[in-house]
C-alpha cells in the first residue's frame, strides 16, 4: 500500500533541506582545499568607546556582540571600522550618549558556537545590549535545519541565563554577491540559506527574539556598489558593514533598558 500524500508530502519536505545540507557541506569541503573561503580570524574589539564626546556626566550604555567572522571584523582594515564599532557609533548617535562595546566574534563560528563559548565571555562585561549576529556559517557548514532551530532557542535561553537580557538577532545574509564561492556552490549556498532564513525567523519567534533580517533590510544596498564587498570577496568592507549596522542599530536601540536612558554616571 502507498503512504498517504501528507506522508509523502511531509517527507519530500524533510528531504529537500537535507539534500541541500549535504550537497553545501561536500560543495564547501572542496572550497576549502582550493582556497576559495577566506580563513581570516579578524580580531576582539575590545572596550571601544563610541560618541564619547557626548554626554560625558553619564556612564557609557555598554554594548557586547557576539557572532561569526562579521563580527570579529573579517573584512575591515582596521578595529574602528568592524561591525560592532559602527553599530556602537550608529546607537550612540540614536541614544544621545557614549556607547562602550565589546565584540566576541570568532571567525567560523556557528549559533551553537556563539550560544556556548562567546555568552559566557559577554555576561562578564555585563552588557545593557546584546546584538548576536550568526547563521550564515549553519549555512556554509550545512547545520541541519532541526539543529539551527534548537540551536537559536538554545542563544536565547543562555542569553537570559548568563546575560540577563534577550539578544538582538542579526539574521543570515543573501549570498547571491558573494563572488569568492565558485559555482555550483554558490547556488546551492543561495537555495540553503532560503531554507535557514526561514528556519532562524520561525525559531527567532518562537523565542521572542527581535530579528534583524538582513538579507531584506542590508543585502539588497549591496547591489551596484562595488565597494560594499571587501578584498577576499566574501564579507562585507566598512561600507556594507555600514549598511548592515544601519538595520541593527534602531532595534538594538529599542531594546536599551528605559530606565538606564538618561541616568547620571555614579
Amino acid at each position: 500500500m502507498s503512504a498517504p500524500a501528507s506522508g509523502r508530502s511531509r517527507r519530500a519536505a524533510t528531504a529537500l533541506p537535507l539534500a541541500l545540507a549535504g550537497l553545501v557541506g561536500a560543495q564547501a569541503r572542496v572550497a576549502r582545499r582550493r582556497g576559495y573561503l577566506p580563513r581570516d580570524p579578524g580580531y576582539r574589539v575590545d572596550g571601544i568607546v563610541a560618541g564619547s564626546s557626548r554626554a560625558t556626566a553619564r556612564r557609557p550604555l555598554r554594548l557586547a556582540v557576539v557572532g561569526d567572522s562579521t563580527v570579529a571584523g573579517v573584512g575591515s582594515p582596521t578595529v574602528d571600522t568592524a561591525l560592532p564599532v559602527l553599530i556602537a557609533t550608529r546607537l550612540a548617535d540614536r541614544l544621545g550618549r557614549a556607547v562602550r562595546v565589546d565584540g566576541f566574534g570568532v571567525a567560523g563560528a556557528e549559533t551553537l558556537d556563539v550560544a556556548i563559548t562567546q555568552l559566557p565571555a559577554a555576561a562578564r562585561v555585563r552588557p545593557d545590549v546584546l546584538v548576536a549576529v550568526c547563521g550564515a556559517n549553519d549555512v556554509i557548514h550545512a547545520t541541519a535545519p532541526w539543529r539551527l532551530r534548537r540551536d537559536v532557542g538554545e542563544l536565547a535561553a543562555r542569553a537570559w541565563e548568563l546575560v540577563g537580557c534577550t539578544p538582538v538577532l542579526g539574521g543570515i545574509p543573501l549570498f547571491q554577491g558573494v563572488a569568492a564561492l565558485p559555482r555550483p556552490l554558490r547556488e546551492v549556498v543561495v537555495a540553503y540559506a532560503r531554507v535557514q532564513r526561514d528556519v532562524q525567523r520561525r525559531a527567532a519567534r518562537a523565542a521572542e527574539l527581535p530579528l534583524v533580517e538582513i538579507a531584506s533590510e542590508a543585502s539588497p544596498r549591496f547591489a551596484g556598489v562595488p565597494a560594499s564587498m571587501s578584498a577576499d570577496r566574501f564579507h562585507p568592507a566598512p561600507v556594507g558593514y555600514g549598511f548592515w549596522a544601519d538595520a541593527i542599530a534602531p532595534v538594538a536601540a529599542a531594546m536599551a533598558p528605559t530606565d538606564l536612558i538618561g541616568q547620571p554616571q555614579p
